[in-house]
Parts: C-alpha cells; sequence; structure tokens
C-alpha cells in the first residue's frame, strides 16, 4: 500500500489501541475530552493544524486540517469520539488486545477503526508534502450516540466542506443512502374509576391497545408497500407501553413509544399525519382523547432525518473505483442499515456525504465488538487516495 512509505502499519495499530483504550462514553466523568485530546496531540506532533471547542463540559469537539491554496474545506473525514459503554462486553472493553489480525475492544468497530484511518490518512498527506490545491479536514464529534451535538455544533458554526466521508463500519462498502429515525410518543387520555365499575370509566389501556392492534394490522401493512431502490420499505416498531396504577382502577392515562424508520421521499410531517390519523381512530372508539409528540429529547434536535446521494454523483463514482483498486472488489454502492451523521450534513448544508468504513455494524455495540486490522490499513490507503484524487 502507497500510504505505508508514510506512516506504518506499527504506526496504525498503535493509534487505534490508544483511541480504544481511552474510555469516551457517557458514563464516565471525562466523557469525550481525554480521547479529544490524545487525537489533538497525534496531529500536533505531526505538525497538522487542529483546534478543539468545547461543546459541553468535557465534551470537546477536535478538529485537524490540512490547508490548500483554496482554505475552504472541499473534503471532510467525520467520525464520532465517543462510544457507547462497556455493559456486559465478554472482556474487558477499554483493553484492547490483538488476536489473529482482529482488535478487540469497545470503539473499534463503532467507530475508533475509522478515525485511526482518517488520521492515519491525514498523517501520511502532511509527511508527503503535497501541495494541496483543496483543504482536507477531519472533524471528530461527540455525541453521536446520543443526540449528535457535535455534528450540530459543526453545522450551526458553519464548519462545513463541499464533500464528507463519514466513517462508520460497512465493511468498506460505499454506502450511499439510510433511513430516518423518527421516536412519537402517543398518550391517550380516558377518565378514571373504580375498577368494580369499569363502564363508567374511559379505559386508556383499551385506547392504546386499539392503537396498537391498528398499528401492527394496518399501517404497518402499508409502509411495507412503499419501497426504495437501496432501503426497501421503512418500518414502524411499538417499543414500549406504560399506564394505570393498579387493578382495581381504570387507568386514565396510558402513553405508547414508537420508532419509526422513514424513507427519503416521505416527509417528517406525513409520517406524523398517519400515525396521529390511526390514534385519533383509536381515542374514539372509547370516546377518550390524545396527546402526539416527538421524542426530541432522546434523538437530535435538527430531527434523525433520512440521507440519500446521487449515485452517479463524482465523491461515489471516485470512492467506489479507489476501494475497488484497494479491496481487488468491484461491488456496487449500497445501503446503511443504522442512522448516521449524514443525515444531519446532507439535509443541513450543501455538502454530498458517503458513508465508508472498516469493521462491521454488526459489531457495533456488540458484547465481542471487533474490528480487523486489515480494513483499518486499507481505510487508512482509500482515504489517503481520496485526498489526493479530490484534493491536489
Amino acid at each position: 500500500m502507497e500510504i505505508t512509505r508514510f506512516i506504518s502499519e506499527n504506526e496504525i495499530i498503535d493509534i487505534v489501541t490508544k483511541l480504544v483504550s481511552i474510555e469516551s462514553h457517557k458514563n464516565v466523568d471525562q466523557k469525550e475530552s481525554e480521547v479529544a485530546a490524545c487525537i489533538s496531540n497525534i496531529f500536533k506532533n505531526n505538525d497538522i493544524y487542529v483546534e478543539c471547542a468545547e461543546i459541553e463540559k468535557n465534551r470537546p469537539n477536535v478538529t485537524g486540517k490540512i490547508f490548500g491554496k483554496n482554505e475552504s474545506v472541499h473534503l471532510m473525514f467525520n467520525g464520532h469520539i465517543d462510544t457507547v459503554p462497556g455493559f456486559t462486553m465478554k472482556y474487558k472493553p477499554f483493553v484492547p488486545f490483538i488476536r489473529d489480525g482482529i482488535i478487540y475492544g469497545r470503539g473499534t468497530a463503532d467507530m475508533k477503526g475509522g478515525l485511526t484511518a482518517m488520521i492515519a490518512a491525514m498523517i501520511a498527506i502532511k509527511r508527503q508534502g503535497l501541495d494541496l490545491e483543496k483543504t482536507v479536514a477531519f472533524t471528530g464529534v461527540i455525541d453521536e450516540e446520543e443526540r449528535s451535538k457535535g455534528t450540530e455544533y459543526l453545522i450551526k458554526k458553519n464548519i462545513v466542506s463541499d464533500y464528507v466521508v463519514i466513517g462508520e463500519p460497512t465493511n468498506l462498502r460505499v454506502c450511499t443512502a439510510h433511513k430516518g429515525m423518527e421516536w412519537i410518543e402517543v398518550t391517550f387520555r380516558g377518565e378514571a374509576t373504580h375498577g368494580s365499575r369499569p363502564k363508567e370509566g374511559k379505559n386508556a389501556i383499551y385506547m392504546a391497545s386499539e392503537f396498537c392492534r391498528m398499528i401492527y394490522s394496518e399501517l404497518e401493512l402499508i409502509i411495507e408497500k412503499r419501497k426504495h431502490e437501496l432501503l426497501g420499505c421503512g418500518s414502524i416498531n411499538v417499543g414500549r407501553i406504560e399506564g394505570g396504577d393498579d387493578p382495581n382502577i381504570v387507568p386514565d392515562t396510558c402513553s405508547v413509544q414508537i420508532d419509526r424508520r422513514w424513507l427519503p421521499g416521505e416527509t417528517l410531517e406525513f409520517i406524523h399525519n398517519e400515525i396521529e390519523s390511526y390514534a385519533a381512530k383509536a381515542a374514539e372508539k372509547f370516546k377518550g382523547q390524545y396527546e402526539l409528540k416527538a421524542m426530541r429529547e432522546f434523538t437530535a434536535s435538527m430531527i434523525n432525518a433520512p440521507y440519500s446521494i446521487d449515485p452517479n454523483h463524482e465523491l461515489v463514482k471516485k470512492a467506489l473505483n479507489i476501494t475497488s483498486d484497494v479491496t481487488g472488489q468491484n461491488l456496487p454502492a449500497k445501503d446503511f442499515p443504522a442512522w448516521s451523521d449524514a443525515g444531519l450534513l446532507s439535509n443541513h448544508t450543501n455538502a454530498k456525504c458517503i458513508i465508508l468504513g472498516p469493521g462491521s455494524i454488526t459489531q457495533a455495540h456488540a458484547n465481542d465488538e471487533f474490528c480487523s486490522i486489515d480494513e483499518i490499513l486499507k481505510a487508512s490507503e482509500i482515504y489517503y487516495k481520496l485526498i489526493k484524487i479530490l484534493c491536489l
């Protein structure tokens, strides 16, 4: 690989090992601050411009840049520096180890393997001493595992670019679309009375049950008929229901929480109105009332929207060519099965985004999370070649 002329495999492995060994999740006091400091020091030690912006206490974004003759950012590598906690992993989550060419530990796949490849590509370009025509940037962002405050900060501060590569784990496949994610809570309100006289009350649990029945038997079927070329159909899931106080009281409230995955081409207003129509029917049947709200306290405030890019766009075509050359596999673009910050950047800026990184999405958050060292090295080469072809 060409990149190893400027940064060795051992250096790349050392970077991912350091990053994985630093806890950077919601349950530690330092949050993302220590991993941001580590990345900042790596850039400083390689004479790459770097700055950190603290968004909340101990929660800084870290940005590195190699300036071209045009100082506006043309290509941005974006990755989140937070992980989920270790939970009940099969081994010590923040003591990474390598076995048979695979590195194990929390964040190896999601997404410190991808961060490492981005950093390595930046270092290789800097060490090569190339005079870039266009500026390339790395943005390590906080909070993607919760509300994406890091990428929202980039958007609000106009820290944007023409092209963005999101380094989520895709097994080095170029991904060009993903679904949106909307969490919705519907609360039904009835009238409480003694459980021995249920006809004198209005049972909110019955309303919620009727609503759930219609979601399952009617709305699910309608959603499944709508298709996207790469993503297939959207989905709806009733994930939580809560209501009532005691068995001898007719419940006057019951809440249903829903996860709705939506397609490019659908709108937020449309999916809310569709769900509300069923809530209205359920409430009316039992002469009750309902309230519907988006659960914004748990999702990105700028909306977890779907994302897609024209498959014929220059960024897609060049990424496919480079990936094919590096991996030896000529594979088409595909969908990304989860949500990513591409949903924010592509909908709130003029940036064109792809998702492309080492590791498997099935290993994200897994109890045996791991990533192939070979994929991290190849991702480094892919990113390095993208900079050369897009910024020289």
